[in-house]
């Protein structure tokens, strides 16, 4: 287990996954600035085959189960303000540890549940010899696929596939 002190969360290393799989991917220019893309996939996830287990057994209690995959991703610009967009959600038939495909850079590539991102150009001040984009990223909107272990002290814990986030910052182009 590895702690992060300042977000009071930590990562867990569970057995090794191996697993196959499939993916197909339908994608569509609906408009000049709309996208939208269809994503089924199918293959193993880690998952415990216990509801209820403390977190020193959770390792020993995780098998590969295979689950099915569904997402709808839509992206596109906003004319006017030259906003950059994408709206996403990703199902899982079940619960599960891990994504069903963790390695998917396709079309259809989107994180689990629901995610929104917008990237915005700031207009140049001229001092800068680069291209500056305000950046929001938010992931698992809906905070799902949240699995509850018993820590050692008594308390619940949650083992996440995708944590639920809001970052933004500012982007460079030089």
């Amino acid at each position: 287990m590895l702690p992060d002190l300042y977000s009071e969360t930590f990562t867990y290393r569970g057995k090794d996954l191996d697993a196959r799989g499939m993916r197909v991917v339908l994608q569509r220019k609906l408009g000049s600035q709309l996208t939208a893309t269809l994503d089924y996939g199918y293959g193993g996830v880690l998952d415990l085959n216990n509801t209820e287990v403390a977190l020193q057994e959770a390792r020993r209690n995780t098998y590969v189960r295979d689950r099915h995959t569904a997402a709808a991703k839509f992206s596109g610009v906003l004319p006017g303000a030259k906003t950059r967009w994408i709206a996403s959600y990703r199902w899982i038939s079940g619960q599960a540890l891990t994504p069903v495909d963790m390695f998917n850079q396709s079309a259809g590539q989107s994180d689990p549940f629901l995610n929104l991102f917008l990237r915005q150009p700031i207009p140049g001040t001229g001092f800068l010899p680069c291209h500056m984009d305000a950046v929001v990223d938010i992931r698992n909107l809906l905070a799902q696929g949240y699995v509850p272990v018993m820590g050692q002290d008594g308390r619940t814990l949650y083992l996440v596939q995708s944590a639920r986030t809001v970052r933004g910052g500012v982007a460079f182009t030089f």
